[in-house]
């Protein structure tokens, strides 16, 4: 199977994965055809895309890392404050990972939601536990980082969603409402005493940063506390990739770059590497288009680089980007979840390659 972001899919195409509605039931099964009307109602319910089964990707398994039952656990743990709730899925999503055969999972939002918060969070606690397990956590700790995922926002609910979700700029005023959220989270969680003083201290500080910039206590790479680390490493991330009201989403390639531009000013360069060896920035599955213009999707991913995965083109050949000898000038431009090239912009960004190539070869 592979997925089509939904303005590629076309009636007469065969559903790859179960899809769901905003209450979590059924709403069509694996294998059933697609028609005109099917898709239109696929868009209406606010899906960005979805998987089919074809010829080209038949063989093609791509892992499901959350069961729709795990996902809607952790979102009616975090939304209630259910701290029970939060320990028992951080252990099944815990046990899930590290049972994977591969840490090449699927991370592709099918759906924009409207609560946003909670979804990312989510989305932040499994991004968190596989970097913790790339860090070589202990099973009790990698828990514990889960726990402080699902709960680093938990503040935002006071938050007024006039200023969490505001289209434009934010006011100077209104920014100091948001840098406030680490500290009503921390305070939502002070005076649970099941909840241990690690979470808590990765909820606290996940928006600090290494050079003392950061907020709320503005301390330094060495006074932070590891889980925050990777909280604000993956937090930035997963927020960066996601479309919201007042932005669309950078490509993940593009979050990365800006992580790695953040490399010890804002972000830990260790948990940054530890990242970009473990997190499939693009999964398999995915739609893209190679710099010299032809399509194909991601097949598998190389933990050397997650920038430089196995692409199989349209005509079935496969290409290992990680190949530096046949494929060193290839890249990938775009991912088909993102807005299409136009011929122009392929030739213009292909151009702009090659003369760059030029440049850097030895005089």
């Amino acid at each position: 199977m592979h997925y089509l972001p939904i303005y590629k899919v076309e009636p007469g195409m065969v559903l790859g994965r179960d899809m769901y509605d905003f209450t979590n039931q059924v709403l069509l099964r694996r294998g059933k055809i697609l028609t005109e009307r099917l898709i239109r109602r696929l868009q209406e319910y606010g899906y960005q895309g979805v998987y089919v089964d074809d010829e080209f990707s038949k063989d093609l398994e791509i892992e499901e890392l959350l069961t729709m039952e795990m996902r809607t656990k952790a979102l009616m743990s975090i939304k209630e404050l259910d701290v029970d709730g939060a320990r028992d899925v951080a252990k099944e999503i815990v046990d899930k990972i590290l049972r994977s055969e591969s840490v090449s999972l699927d991370m592709i939002d099918l759906r924009s939601f409207d609560d946003y918060t909670y979804y990312h969070s989510v989305n932040v606690a499994v991004l968190a536990t596989i970097v913790g397990m790339g860090m070589g956590y202990s099973v009790d700790d990698l828990k514990a980082l889960c726990m402080a995922g699902m709960f680093h926002d938990i503040g935002k609910q006071s938050i007024p969603p006039e200023i969490l979700n505001k289209p434009g700029s934010l006011t100077a005023e209104e920014f100091e409402v948001i840098k406030q959220h680490p500290q009503k989270s921390y305070d939502f969680l002070s005076d649970k005493w099941e909840i241990t003083s690690n979470i808590k201290m990765g909820v606290l500080c996940h928006h600090e940063n290494e050079d003392g910039t950061g907020y709320p206590l503005g301390i330094t790479g060495d006074r932070i506390h590891p889980f925050a680390k990777i909280l604000h490493v993956v937090d930035v991330y997963d927020a960066l990739s996601s479309k919201r009201p007042y932005k669309k989403a950078y490509a993940r390639s593009e979050a990365l770059e800006y992580l790695m531009g953040g490399s010890m000013s804002m972000f830990s360069a260790e948990v940054i590497n530890v990242f970009m060896r473990y997190v499939p920035i693009y999964p398999k599955g995915m739609g893209v288009i190679l710099s010299d213009g032809r399509e194909g999707i991601i097949c598998g991913n190389n933990k050397a680089s997650s920038l430089r995965p196995r692409v199989r083109i349209t005509d079935g050949t496969e290409v290992d980007l990680m190949d530096v000898e046949r494929y060193s000038t290839l890249t990938i431009l775009k991912q088909h979840d993102e807005e299409a090239l136009t011929a122009e912009e392929i030739e213009k960004i292909e151009q702009e390659r090659k003369s760059l190539n030029d440049e850097l070869k030895p005089r």
